[in-house]
């Protein structure tokens, strides 16, 4: 089945969002929304059920969530949080979903990848809104009134994101339905899951093309292979998948008129939402977590009868851990504080990994900080009655999240490729000089930083235009990754300045400002060094197993 999935387009036609949303005045930040007319207390129930029902410890030890506690998770509408109202669900805005997927993060990073893989890229999700009258929709509104769980099978053996998937999907002689035959890999909530979106190769007579599938879990020749276990998040519900011959009907496999439905800018936006979901929520929430574990030793330790709390260095450390944890809250505000889901499409691409790399600065104090207590884990503090701050878990799942989705630095590269396509086709990136001069009003209580903005921000678009013949290229890889650290930094000051001309925090304002413009220093440096280094001769060399390398490392 040909379907829409276009949508809005996801680049946008003016200046970037981030500087005409500032331009514009006013409040830019998503809050959280009033009561409920119908008083709706589901949220709230989801959050005390796991308060008293979870066992995080239990989880991540046997790496496994009970199936009695997914089944209540369904019956607490926890898989139907933006789902319609007239769907049975609680019909919660983009950024009220963050919220509930991050408290539930807050208790299990398990739980909180798995309700964001359903509520970011689950079926009901991403396709349901596109889907056109007919069979199709009408199954998944009817699953999704039942609770249904979905997911999304994209990663295969050999990888994830290949043009064409190696799994095939075959008309049958009559032409009525498809036969599905391949492997799928590293499937979030696939041993939960009712139905599952999967990318095929539609082998058709005139030709190929990348085609969606909708697969129920139960059809035949379904095989889950093994359960597969992440260094973090330990408990999802994550595994490989065989089709052997699954049967699906031809208006169960959606394909688009031209190119990939995986690229089209509806399921591409869902993709950025999703991320925010499945990797900066739990982010955010073990920041917290880690933010409540600092301000608990802290203030319970001393030292030769001084407290903690009076050094210069534990100072600095908890301040950063502050100002970091405000800065993630922030920009995810801004990414989804939009009244279209599909605006800010830069914003919600670059909060993933300022997220994610904030968490990893955030935990890594946390674990120096406590280390005076020992560094074990949290079963081996509880037994000896230390407070069991679960910081080896944090760590574990920080580092994970990185990784799961995409991998950071490709993440950044992809960044910077989307600005340089923007700046190729649009009015540039961002380099309307009227904009970059508006800058210097919009933060009369923070100048200083305000004028540094601006000037980061004309040497970014000076370098976008330099950059931009090496887009398409492999070479250029490292210089694109560091255009899209720094790209990530000046989001994040612009978020940060302003929301300090609405609350006045400036202090937060001025310490996660200091600490960006050091972290652009860096990039900058490397990005205008000459890189004179064989790394590429280097790495050939071990890769091809060169004798002399060999005996030098002794490999």
């Amino acid at each position: 089945m040909t379907v829409d999935l276009m949508g809005r387009r996801p680049l946008p036609t003016a200046a970037p969002t981030f500087l005409t949303t500032l331009a514009g005045g006013g409040p830019v930040f998503g809050r959280p929304a009033p009561p409920r007319p119908d008083g709706d207390d589901r949220p709230a129930a989801l959050l005390t059920f796991l308060d008293t029902e979870l066992d995080p410890d239990t989880v991540d030890r046997e790496a496994e969530l009970p199936q009695s506690l997914v089944a209540r998770l369904k019956d607490l509408g926890a898989f139907r949080l933006a789902a319609p109202e007239d769907l049975g669900g609680l019909g919660l805005s983009p950024y009220e979903v963050f919220r509930v997927v991050e408290a539930a993060a807050s208790r299990s990073t398990a739980v909180g990848v798995m309700l964001g893989v359903h509520n970011g890229i689950g079926v009901g999700t991403s396709l349901l809104p596109a889907l056109p009258h007919g069979p199709l929709r009408d199954l998944i509104r009817r699953r999704t009134t039942e609770g249904m769980i979905s997911g999304f099978a994209d990663t295969e053996p050999t990888g994830g994101g290949n043009r064409q998937p190696r799994t095939t999907a075959t008309p049958t002689p009559d032409g009525s339905a498809y036969v599905l035959n391949g492997d799928k890999l590293f499937i979030s909530n696939l041993a939960v899951a009712d139905l599952l979106g999967v990318t095929v190769t539609v082998r058709e007579p005139d030709g190929t093309r990348v085609g969606l599938a909708v697969v129920d879990t139960r059809s035949p020749g379904f095989e889950t292979r093994a359960a597969l276990e992440y260094l973090g998040a330990r408990g999802l519900p994550n595994g490989s998948l065989r089709l052997n011959g699954v049967v699906v009907p031809r208006d169960h496999l959606l394909t688009v008129p031209d190119g990939d439905p995986r690229h089209t800018p509806r399921l591409a936006s869902a993709v950025l939402s999703a991320r925010l979901l499945i990797q900066a929520a739990p982010a955010l929430a073990l920041a917290r977590n880690c933010l409540r574990w600092s301000r608990e030793f802290v203030a319970r330790r001393r030292v030769d009868g001084i407290g903690l709390g009076e050094y210069d260095l534990v100072q600095r450390t908890l301040a950063a851990c502050v100002a970091d944890v405000h800065a993630m809250d922030t920009v995810v505000r801004w990414s989804l504080g939009a009244q279209d889901p599909h605006d800010r499409w830069f914003e919600r691409m670059a909060a993933r990994n300022f997220c994610t790399d904030a968490c990893a600065r955030i935990v890594d104090r946390t674990v120096s900080l406590l280390g005076a207590e020992g560094l074990e884990t949290a079963r081996s503090k509880r037994r000896r009655g230390a407070p069991p701050a679960p910081v080896e878990r944090a760590y574990r799942d920080a580092r994970m999240l990185r990784t799961v989705g995409g991998v950071d630095d490709m993440l950044d590269v992809e960044l910077a490729r989307t600005l340089l396509a923007h700046v190729a086709d649009g009015p540039g990136y961002p380099g309307d000089p009227e904009a970059l001069a508006l800058t210097g009003t919009f933060f009369p209580r923070t100048a200083g930083h305000a004028r540094a903005l601006n000037e980061e921000l004309s040497r970014f678009s000076a370098h976008c235009g330099a950059a931009e013949p090496i887009a398409k290229g492999t070479r250029g890889q490292h210089r694109l990754r560091l255009l899209g650290r720094i790209s990530r930094e000046l989001f994040g000051m612009a978020a940060v300045l302003a929301r300090a001309e609405e609350d006045g925090h400036h202090r937060l304002a001025h310490l996660h400002c200091t600490a960006a413009r050091l972290r652009l220093r860096d990039a900058w440096a490397r990005l205008d060094a000459p890189d004179e280094a064989d790394h590429a001769s280097i790495a050939r060399a071990l890769l091809f197993r060169d004798r002399h390398m060999d005996e030098l490392l002794g490999l």
